[in-house]
C-alpha cells in the first residue's frame, strides 16, 4: 500500500497543479475583464503644461467591450472626449507587455488597470496646419470606482 501511495503522490501533485493553472486567469484575461467590467466615468484629468482639467471632463465616459476582431481585443465608445480624444469609437488592444492600450486610430496610451482603478497616460501632439486652438501635451486620466 505504501508503495502505491509513493508512486501515486507525484502524479496527484502534478494533477492538482494542472487543474489550478487551468482555472486561473491569465494576466491578459485579468486586465481585459477589469477594463471591460464597467463604463469609466468622472476622471481626474491633468495636463502638462495646463494643470488640472477635471472640470472640462465632468461628462466624459469611456466604455471598453470584449468583442475581439483580428488582433484587437474589443471595441470602445467615448463620449465627451474633448481635446484629449479625437476618437468616438473604434477597436482597442493591449500591447504584448500589457502596459499600453493601442487604438485602431494609432493612439497609444500607457495603462494600469484593476477592478477599481484605471490610469491612462498619453500625449496629444500640438495642432498642425491652420488650426491654432486646442490643448496638447501629456494627459493623465485617473478613474476610480
Amino acid at each position: 500500500m505504501k508503495t502505491i501511495l509513493r508512486l501515486m503522490l507525484p502524479a496527484l501533485f502534478l494533477l492538482a497543479v494542472a487543474c489550478k493553472s487551468d482555472n486561473e486567469e491569465s494576466a491578459l484575461e485579468k486586465n481585459t475583464n477589469a477594463l471591460t467590467a464597467t463604463a469609466w466615468t468622472n476622471p481626474t484629468v491633468t495636463n502638462t503644461p495646463d494643470g488640472d482639467l477635471s472640470d472640462s471632463y465632468n461628462d466624459f465616459v469611456v466604455l471598453f467591450t470584449q468583442q475581439a476582431s483580428g488582433s484587437y481585443h474589443g471595441t470602445f465608445v467615448i463620449s465627451n472626449g474633448g481635446y484629449a480624444f479625437e476618437e468616438n469609437t473604434g477597436k482597442w488592444k493591449f500591447s504584448d507587455d500589457l502596459k499600453q492600450i493601442v487604438f485602431d486610430s494609432g493612439k497609444t496610451m500607457n495603462v494600469t488597470v484593476d477592478e477599481k482603478h484605471l490610469h491612462l497616460d498619453f500625449t496629444v501632439a500640438p495642432p498642425t496646419g491652420g488650426r491654432t486652438d486646442g490643448l496638447s501635451g501629456n494627459f493623465v486620466f485617473e478613474f476610480t470606482h
